[in-house]
């Protein structure tokens, strides 16, 4: 029966990068064998370029300076080649031609595609669990601190990169949580994101910090431009829930703040289990009575501004706010002292969203992206038997969340730290043929 031969041609015209040889021989469906051949060819059509043939002396610049082992690491797995120097009989210094056509991390074992891989295993698994998973099908993959080690690496210089570029946006959304951290003690880490958000795009991650407070987080925030979808300087905007404080330390000068009015309903049903009022029908209706004068302030910014109809929106604002306070006194005579002196601090601000509307600035009411991103991170690193460094910690949870929330920012960091190219390109220099024989 025929029998399929596979030939494969290196277009050497430019330097490529070992991960693209990689790529391109494992779409072909080649393995670790093919590796070693293109590489073992290339190199010494390499040195019979420079130096002619073996044992026959030239007057060529450059000579033969012997062989050395180099040991490499890939998605094909670990293995050893025998690569060949050369002398340049000008300078005196040696070097290995190969490396010069094949890019390679020359201190380092492990390349960087099969770096790649552990890092994304590592985004949704232990570092141990993601050797189990590499060792599958990876013969001498990298152990666990080696993973961790380059996660570290990569993940610094993305959230360098993330933190230092310039945005624009209409609205911030922080939020925080905590993760554990190592040490002596019950220590905490605590994480805090920002996220920028554009109306009809989706968000971009602002900042990201692990074991640093709210306050130090205000330099990347002045690298945002506030701006419409027209293009022209609008107020600084934050959204986000009521955690203390928060409020006081996001919010720039002459800015607006706007609570997130999911967590206004919810806080209502808290305050007033604060207050001694457990599940009833009672609690069900005065939280009730707050989710239904939201929900009327936002289906009538939706029914009447697309009209033209202002007044009746500034009708619903003003009432609005009147209707919080009225309610707030009649909970204050009952009794519900907590309940009533949050609804009358949050009712002015409860109708930001709908005051900005008016000024033709589109902002979110609700901040469930941000809150769904905290839910992810908890998923991956709120574990009791887990801890982190601050470092460790601020690397993956970079990487994890501009996967998420910035697919293209990924995979362009991803391809040019493989590929040397913000996209990957299509052949890569690397060409592979079949040939049909027969036995």
């Amino acid at each position: 029966m025929p029998k399929i031969s596979l030939d494969w041609i290196v277009q050497w015209d430019r330097s490529i990068t070992f991960p693209t040889l990689t790529e391109r021989l494992f779409a072909e469906g080649l393995g670790l064998q093919e590796l070693i051949e293109v590489l073992c060819s290339r190199d010494e059509e390499l040195c019979l370029g420079l130096c002619g043939p073996r044992y026959h002396p030239t007057n060529s610049r450059y000579r033969r300076a012997g062989t050395r082992w180099k040991t490499l690491g890939c998605r094909f797995g670990r293995f050893r080649i025998k690569v060949s120097r050369v002398q340049d009989n000008w300078t005196g210094r040696t070097f290995v031609p190969l490396w010069k056509d094949i890019i390679i991390e020359p201190l380092k074992i492990y390349q960087k595609d099969i770096i790649a891989l552990s890092s994304g295993h590592a985004e949704r698994m232990t570092y141990r669990d993601s050797k189990d998973r590499l060792d599958r099908f990876v013969l001498g993959g990298p152990s666990p601190r080696t993973i961790n080690r380059r996660v570290i690496e990569y993940g610094t210089e993305l959230s360098d990169a993330i933190h230092e570029r310039e945005l624009e946006a209409m609205t911030h959304q922080p939020d925080g949580t905590k993760v554990h951290a190592q040490g002596p003690g019950k220590r905490k880490h605590d994480v805090n994101i920002v996220l920028a958000t554009n109306e009809g795009k989706e968000p971009r991650l602002r900042a990201l910090t692990v074991g640093r407070p709210w306050r130090d987080i205000r330099a990347p925030l002045e690298r945002t431009t506030f701006r419409n979808r027209a293009g022209q300087p609008i107020p600084p905007t934050v959204m986000s829930d009521l955690e203390r404080g928060l409020a006081e330390l996001m919010t720039p000068e002459n800015g607006y703040w706007l609570p997130c009015l999911v967590h206004v309903v919810k806080n209502t049903g808290f305050t007033l289990w604060e207050d001694g009022l457990s599940m009833s029908d009672e609690k069900k209706r005065i939280v009730g009575t707050v989710n239904g004068l939201l929900a009327h302030l936002r289906n009538s910014l939706e029914c009447h501004l697309p009209k033209g109809e202002r007044t009746a929106v500034e009708h619903r604002i003003r009432q609005t706010t009147k209707e919080f306070r009225r309610l707030a006194t009649i909970l204050h005579d009952r009794g519900f002292f907590k309940t009533a002196r949050f609804l009358r601090e949050i009712s002015n601000a409860v109708t930001t969203f709908a005051v900005l509307a008016l000024q033709g600035i589109k902002v979110p009411w609700h901040n469930n992206r941000i809150e769904r991103l905290m839910g992810e991170v908890s998923k991956r690193f709120k574990h009791k038997w887990m801890s982190w460094t601050e470092k460790g910690a601020q690397s993956l949870l970079t990487l994890l969340v501009v996967r998420i929330i910035e697919p293209s920012v990924y995979r362009t960091f991803w391809n040019q730290k493989l590929y040397g190219f913000p996209n990957q390109m299509a052949d890569m220099g690397v060409q592979v043929t079949r040939l049909r024989s027969e036995v």
